[in-house]
C-alpha cells in the first residue's frame, strides 16, 4: 500500500471543494483575525500603561543612534521586563480567543502567535531594545500561543462536556 504525502492529500483536499470547506476556511480566517485583533488590542493597552509608567524623556527620538544610546543608558531596567510581559499577555489572550471563537483546534492560536510576533518585532523597532529582546520575542510568543491555544481548547472541551451532560 502506497503512502500518500502531505502534498498529495492537500491537492486532493483542494480539488474537491464544497460549501463545507468554504465555511471551514472562513471560520479559521475569522478566528485568526479576531485573535490577532484582540491580542494587538491587549498589547497596545498594556504598552500604553507602560508608557505612562515610564515615559520617554522629552527631546529624545529613536531614529538617531546617539540619542538611542543615551536613552539606553537612562532607561529603567523594569522596561526590559515589562515589554516581554506585554507580549505574553497579548499572545495568551489573542491565542485563547482565536481558539474559543473558532472551535476547530489549536492552530488558529499558532497562526495568531506568528502574526503577533511579526507585530511585536515591528513595534520593537520603536522602543528601547537590545538583541536579547529580539531573540526572546518569538520564543515567548510561541510558548504563549501554544498555551493560549491549549487553554482555549480546554475551555471549549469543558463547555462541550457540560452541554452533553445536560442533555
Amino acid at each position: 500500500m502506497a503512502k500518500s504525502s502531505f502534498t498529495d492529500r492537500f491537492q486532493d483536499w483542494l480539488s474537491e471543494w464544497d460549501d463545507a470547506k468554504t465555511r471551514q476556511v472562513l471560520v479559521v480566517v475569522l478566528a485568526v483575525l479576531s485573535g490577532l485583533l484582540i491580542g494587538m488590542l491587549v498589547y497596545t493597552i498594556a504598552k500604553y500603561v507602560l508608557d505612562q509608567m515610564f515615559p520617554f524623556p522629552p527631546g529624545i527620538y529613536m531614529v538617531d543612534a546617539e540619542q538611542k544610546a543615551e536613552l539606553m543608558k537612562t532607561v529603567a531596567s523594569q522596561v526590559f521586563i515589562i515589554i516581554p510581559l506585554t507580549w505574553v499577555v497579548g499572545t495568551l489572550v489573542g491565542g485563547y480567543f482565536s481558539v474559543v471563537m473558532g472551535k476547530i483546534g489549536q492552530f488558529p492560536a499558532w497562526i495568531a502567535g506568528i502574526l503577533l510576533t511579526a507585530y511585536f518585532w515591528i513595534d520593537l523597532l520603536h522602543l528601547p531594545n537590545n538583541t536579547t529582546l529580539f531573540l526572546l520575542c518569538p520564543v515567548l510568543a510561541g510558548i504563549c500561543a501554544f498555551a493560549g491555544g491549549w487553554l482555549g481548547m480546554y475551555m471549549v472541551a469543558q463547555k462541550s462536556v457540560k452541554a452533553q451532560a445536560q442533555v
